[in-house]
């Protein structure tokens, strides 16, 4: 038996809806178009978000629930692949959906905050600059949620542009990529690296923002190099830079944060050796030695067990 999604499927490029192809044509990954009507399965007697909670007083059961047309935002972001909308390289066409995540305004949050997600610091929060020139606000794509619309909807609305080039607009496919490649760390790592790591930068932010700030600049990425993701004993903290050198004053920063990180797993008995920081330049690591690292972005993402 085949998949439900082929049954009724046109059998040939030729047989898809008039115009559905051609008007496909033009969308990219990372266009803005209007949010649709957005349903999720929710369990009203165990609610966890406000939509599911709406439904509590009056079933009792698992089921469809929708958001309410109130807390729709005005547009969504497309996340699928651009050869996966036209599927111009495809002879029969075999995809008859593209995804969207809604786009929020979230300039109701706290400056220190916004900053963060105009930088793209959160892993599942990407602003999308363009949008603030149409709508005052901060329009930021939701990537916790993604939700099937069939091509032939998608095709009958307008395009907005949420970057200015081609190649600022990739980010959306970068941020993607990390949602579904980020790995997957052990408790030790969690416990006595990240964790405490965090609460310095907040520490850092809260008493020296420019710091804070020239941190997040200096530093693109973060890594380590470590014997085993989910049950490290010994572990490297690799900084990553692009094609400069971080100053004086970061790098004693994250000289003393590590001390700091070893000297706390010493004191715990985790059994986790923590060695470093060493800083490396992405535009002089071979890709050799890149690739015998695990990069973790951001010190402010989340890890996909965490």
């Amino acid at each position: 038996m085949g998949s439900f999604v082929d049954d009724g499927m046109p059998a040939s490029r030729e047989d898809w809806p008039d115009g559905v192809l051609q008007a496909l044509d033009p969308f990219t990954q990372g266009d803005v178009i209007a949010c649709p009507e957005l349903v999720f399965h929710g369990a009203p007697f165990a609610p966890i978000t406000r939509t599911s909670q709406s439904y509590a007083a009056d079933f009792e059961s698992a089921m469809p629930v929708a958001v309410d047309i109130d807390d729709l935002p005005p547009w969504a972001l497309v996340t699928s692949g651009t050869c996966d909308l036209a599927e111009q390289d495809a002879p029969v066409p075999r995809k008859p959906f593209a995804q969207v995540a809604p786009i929020v305004d979230m300039s109701d949050i706290n400056p220190g905050d916004q900053k963060l997600i105009k930088a793209n610091r959160y892993a599942y929060l990407l602003h999308v600059p363009l949008l603030s020139e149409v709508r005052s606000g901060l329009w930021v794509a939701d990537l916790r949620i993604e939700y099937p619309v069939e091509k032939s909807w998608m095709a009958g609305q307008d395009r907005l542009r949420g970057w200015a080039t081609e190649r600022e607009q990739q980010i959306v496919g970068q941020a993607l990529a990390r949602q579904r490649q980020r790995p997957a760390m052990g408790r030790a790592f969690i416990d006595q690296v990240l964790k405490p790591l965090r609460q310095h930068l907040a520490e850092l932010r809260r008493s020296q923002r420019d710091l804070a700030d020239r941190l997040d600049a200096e530093i693109s990425e973060w890594a380590v190099e470590v014997d085993s993701r989910l049950d490290p004993k010994r572990l490297a903290v690799v900084l990553l830079s692009e094609a400069c050198t971080p100053s004086d004053d970061v790098q004693q920063w994250w000289r003393e944060t590590v001390d700091s990180l070893r000297e706390g797993a010493s004191a715990d008995g985790a059994g986790l050796t923590i060695i470093g920081p060493r800083f490396e330049r992405l535009d002089e690591l071979s890709v050799s030695d890149y690739r015998k690292l695990t990069v973790l972005d951001s010190p402010h993402s989340r890890f996909s067990n965490e």
